[in-house]
């Protein structure tokens, strides 16, 4: 694990394999994620998008590009840096341990 680094394109990449399980990439992993959480993450999604674009957030700005990389690049968050991300995204941390069924 990288103590100071967010980024990993082999969990982005993958990420996106498991994104497509449903037949789109689209950041809505719905093979992994319960119909009720399905809206409340696309809010979530959106939010955290507006504020990189506004230069509020951590979170690599590529995942500003859409909801899909905005899955991938906070996969990698989570996994890289879980610590960082429950202290400064507790929301998006407690969605991705629903999403990828990890128990802290």
């Amino acid at each position: 694990m990288n103590k100071t680094g967010k980024d990993n394109t082999a969990i982005h990449e993958f990420v996106h394999l498991i994104d497509k399980t449903d037949g789109a990439v689209d950041g809505v992993p719905e093979f992994l994620l319960s119909k009720q959480y399905v809206l409340p993450w696309l809010h979530l999604i959106r939010t955290h998008i507006k504020e990189i674009i506004q230069n509020e957030s951590d979170i690599n700005p590529y995942g500003a590009t859409n909801e899909a990389e905005f899955f991938a690049v906070v996969s990698e968050y989570f996994f890289e840096r879980p610590d960082l991300l429950k202290e400064k995204h507790p929301e998006l941390y407690e969605v991705l341990n629903k999403i990828f069924r990890q128990k802290p």
